[in-house]
Parts: structure tokens; C-alpha cells; sequence
């Protein structure tokens, strides 16, 4: 019995458990419900990559040491940083429409008549302006074509019927004689805190093949 008492006391040696259920590893006043006053090692963890479940990071107070976690959209959500950054490149003589670029709530591409058009992924920009049935989205349109450099605004309509087809984004279509084009739309959205910036490329590689580029930065606007 001697032995037994003897083993417990050197096995929780530095193990206390406070009043309210909290253990502490080398301290006598535990904060949380596991408080270790010194090193942390674990050997063995699963790959859980691309998988959508895991969608948090584990982080550490640098002054208290508590340990808790922030969601991994959040790393780049910051007043100075991109929200969302998407991109979809591809080498190919003529457009290809299925090659489409999706950015937080909207969708867009280059379809095969060389023309740019846009759509909405979802119904939360009407829900979120009071579950109205349409509104309007003023842009602005900046088109570098070859030497050459233009700017206009231009304003869209959606609707609660056809926020899911794809509208022109840009009526002036890419030319199909120009070998550098370059075009960059900025989209605000009602009542979303988000601005987006949407450029779309086309550049000669070859002597029959273009490099389409369209790429969407969704900017975080910060609120006073």
C-alpha cells in the first residue's frame, strides 16, 4: 500500500486540479481548463489539406500564452491587406468561355465573341439591401489597347431573374488585331464593405496563340 501511495505522488507530481475542474501541469493556479506551465509537443498530426472542415488556425497570446484560434480567411482580412485574390490564366488562340474567374460574389470571364461579361454568384447582395429586386452598379472601365488608353464609366442592372446569367461587362469587345490589351473594371457593390478590381488581359505569345489573364482582387473597406 506504502508503494501504491508512493507511486501516485511522484506520477502527479506538478498535476494540480483547481476547485472548478481546471488542471495545471506545473502550476498551482490554472486559468483554463488545461493550463501548462511549460513546453508543448505533439508527434504525430493527419494532413488535412484542402480539406473544407478545417477551416481554423491554432494561435498563442505571445503574453498570457492562451492558446485559441482564428478562421483562415482571416489571415488576409485586414484593413490594408486583399480580402480574396482569384485568377484564372490560360494560353489559347481564341477565348474560352469555360475559363471563368470567381471572386467573393461575383463571377466573370471572356466569352467566345470576345466580349467581357459578369454575373452574381449568389442572392446576398439583394438580402443584404433589404431584400430589394434590383439594382444598379456603376463602374469604371480603363482599356489599354496596344499604344492607345481610354476610360469610361458604365452602369449594370441586376435583378433578382438575372443575377445568374452572365451580363456585358464591357460592350467594346477585345480586338481581334490588337496583340496587348489590357482592361481593369472597379466594382463597389451596395451596401457589401467590399471593393473589387477586375483585370483582364490578353497578350500575343505566339504567332497564333494569345495569353488570357482575368484577375479579381476583392479589397476590404475599412469603416470608421
Amino acid at each position: 500500500m506504502k508503494r501504491i501511495i508512493l507511486f501516485l505522488i511522484i506520477g502527479l507530481n506538478g498535476f494540480v486540479m483547481a476547485q472548478d475542474q481546471r488542471v495545471g501541469i506545473d502550476t498551482d493556479t490554472p486559468t483554463r481548463k488545461l493550463d501548462i506551465n511549460g513546453n508543448l509537443r505533439v508527434s504525430s498530426t493527419n494532413t488535412v489539406t484542402d480539406n473544407a472542415a478545417y477551416d481554423r488556425i491554432v494561435t498563442g497570446n505571445n503574453v498570457t500564452g492562451d492558446i485559441d484560434f482564428i478562421n483562415v480567411s482571416a489571415i488576409s482580412q485586414t484593413e490594408t491587406n486583399n480580402v480574396e485574390v482569384k485568377r484564372s490564366v490560360y494560353n489559347a488562340l481564341v477565348p474560352d468561355e469555360t475559363k471563368e474567374c470567381n471572386c467573393g460574389d461575383i463571377s466573370f470571364r471572356i466569352n467566345n465573341l470576345n466580349v467581357a461579361e459578369i454575373k452574381l454568384n449568389s442572392p446576398t447582395i439583394f438580402v443584404t439591401n433589404g431584400n430589394i429586386t434590383s439594382f444598379n452598379v456603376g463602374y469604371g472601365i480603363k482599356r489599354w489597347i496596344n499604344s492607345t488608353y481610354n476610360f469610361i464609366n458604365r452602369t449594370i442592372t441586376f435583378t433578382n431573374s438575372n443575377y445568374l446569367t452572365y451580363q456585358t461587362l464591357d460592350p467594346t469587345a477585345f480586338t481581334s488585331g490588337a496583340n496587348y490589351t489590357v482592361r481593369i473594371y472597379t466594382i463597389v457593390p451596395p451596401k457589401q464593405n467590399n471593393l473589387y478590381r477586375l483585370t483582364l488581359s490578353r497578350v500575343s505569345n505566339t504567332n497564333i496563340n494569345y495569353t488570357y489573364g482575368l484577375i479579381c482582387e476583392k479589397f476590404y473597406i475599412q469603416t470608421l
